[in-house]
């Protein structure tokens, strides 16, 4: 309870402050309803308990929606905003706040006009501002009275009476955008709509949307099918693949099919069970990584579909984002630089997938004992493994590669060593450890030279010495080399 407040008493006797912006720019224009409902909130607004609109609307012998129609009304001006609609509360504004005095109304030259407008919109009550507006597009977009009455009519016929003018506003100035201004081409163009009306009805029973077509739907359905060149199955056949339809998703998707040239219903049908499959797939990826994406739209468009088109399948799919979880790569940007390393060694399947990963395995357990042999403490990487796979390419087994191993122990650069020795016993045609040996024999320095210097003499000897001139001849001869 606040520390100083107001008696009932002092409630009773006291004032309520009236604008005089308000009674001389807003009062003229309004009924005395109107004016009745703004200052009795007015004053309910100093009142320190609370009050419903059930309780105000009692209190001046109104309805309920009569009460709730003209606070609707003043906030069309600006003065007040209706913050909540159940429970109805009202929060009033100081008048400056807006700024601006409404404008007042031609009687003389819109008089029939606005009578005809508020038998139309007969379920509440039209606002000055609303007149305004439709003064404002009846003279600004050169629309005719009787053309405006009719779309106004129209919008009517779509949203019910209580429609907004905002509504009314829009339709009319796409209508006037496109020239239809006069009373003849409005109806050519509502015939035109309510021929449409019952092939889009159907559109939207497939979107299980329960609503009637607007002009926004007829512009779309003549896109579909005069721009497009799709028919009214291939549209419903769409419509229907979506889950919660609407028409701009729809749209999206009749963009969509359009670019990809599906355009019947059998090809429409599959594209949607292709979709759906590779969402579901992008699921069971995620899953696999680890991965959590609230919206799967980016990752079917930017990755699922794409490895698909490659040609992995599934299986070889989930088998690749294990592989990419287990070694730390647990996202989607890795996972597709590893499918694409695979799809240029013409890795696809899974049996093919299954077999590489068996000789990476099987490389990788080789390569720990060559980096154990060399006085290495670390694990195999890509490097060592693009090594290995240029010596066998070379023509050498793993003994003889084992026997280049021993020969590097100890070096600063062992792996760079042990591809100069294999370099030089294939120049040599050394591919046994027969050959390495009975050259080693032939060739032993009975000197004092110590054992590194023995193994340098051994690896590098009978090497030729080249001029300059020699060796850019040499390089200009040969082709781009592939790193």
């Amino acid at each position: 309870m606040a520390f100083c407040t107001f008696s009932k008493e002092y409630n009773t006797t006291a004032f309520t402050s009236v604008e005089n912006v308000f009674i001389y720019a807003y009062m003229p224009e309004a009924n005395e309803k109107s004016v009745k409902i703004y200052l009795y909130g007015l004053y309910l607004c100093q009142k320190s308990e609370q009050f419903s609109l059930k309780e105000m609307a009692e209190a001046l012998g109104e309805t309920e929606k009569s009460v709730a129609d003209i606070f609707k009304y003043w906030e069309e001006f600006g003065v007040l905003d209706i913050i909540s609609e159940d429970p109805f509360m009202v929060n009033y504004l100081p008048i400056g706040y807006t700024g601006a005095k409404p404008r007042k109304i031609n009687a003389e030259k819109y008089t029939e006009f606005n009578h005809s407008v508020q038998k139309i919109i007969s379920g509440r009550m039209i606002s000055t501002n609303e007149y305004s507006e439709y003064f404002k597009l009846i003279e600004d977009y050169g629309i005719k009275q009787e053309a405006m009455l009719m779309i106004v009519q129209y919008c009517v016929d779509i949203k019910g009476d209580d429609i907004g003018y905002k509504y009314v506003s829009t339709v009319a100035k796409d209508f006037a955008s496109r020239g239809i201004t006069t009373p003849e081409k409005v109806e050519k163009e509502l015939e035109n709509y309510i021929v449409r009306s019952n092939e889009i009805t159907q559109i939207l029973s497939a979107l299980k949307q329960t609503r009637r077509p607007e002009i926004e739907d007829v512009k779309l359905f003549s896109k579909w099918t005069g721009e497009m060149g799709f028919d009214l199955s291939a549209i419903i056949a769409a419509a229907s693949t979506i889950k919660r339809g609407s028409i701009k998703k729809l749209d999206e998707l009749m963009g969509e099919l359009y670019a990809g040239k599906i355009f019947s219903v059998k090809e429409i049908t599959e594209f949607s069970k292709s979709k759906k499959y590779a969402f579901e797939l992008a699921a069971k990826i995620n899953k696999e990584l680890s991965v959590y994406c609230e919206v799967l739209d980016p990752v079917v468009d930017n990755y699922t579909t794409r490895w698909l088109s490659l040609g992995f399948n599934e299986d070889a799919l989930l088998l690749v984002a294990n592989y990419c979880f287990k070694r730390g790569r647990r996202n989607l940007e890795s996972m597709d630089k590893t499918l694409e390393n695979l799809h240029q060694k013409g890795i696809v399947d899974f049996d093919s997938i299954v077999e590489y990963f068996k000789e990476i395995s099987k490389n990788d357990e080789f390569l720990r004992n060559i980096l154990e042999i060399t006085g290495q403490s670390r694990r195999p990487n890509e490097w060592d493994r693009q090594n290995l796979r240029t010596w066998h390419g070379w023509g050498f087994t793993d003994e003889m590669i084992e026997k280049a191993a021993v020969y590097s122990t100890n070096k600063s650069s062992p792996i760079v060593y042990m591809n100069s020795i294999l370099s030089n016993w294939k120049n040599k045609g050394f591919f046994t450890i027969e050959d390495v040996e009975a050259y080693s024999s032939k060739n032993k320095d009975t000197g004092t030279k110590n054992s590194s210097q023995k193994n340098q003499s051994f690896v590098f000897s009978n090497q030729r010495n080249y001029t300059k001139e020699e060796l850019d001849a040499i390089v200009t001869d040969v082709d781009d080399i592939d790193i």
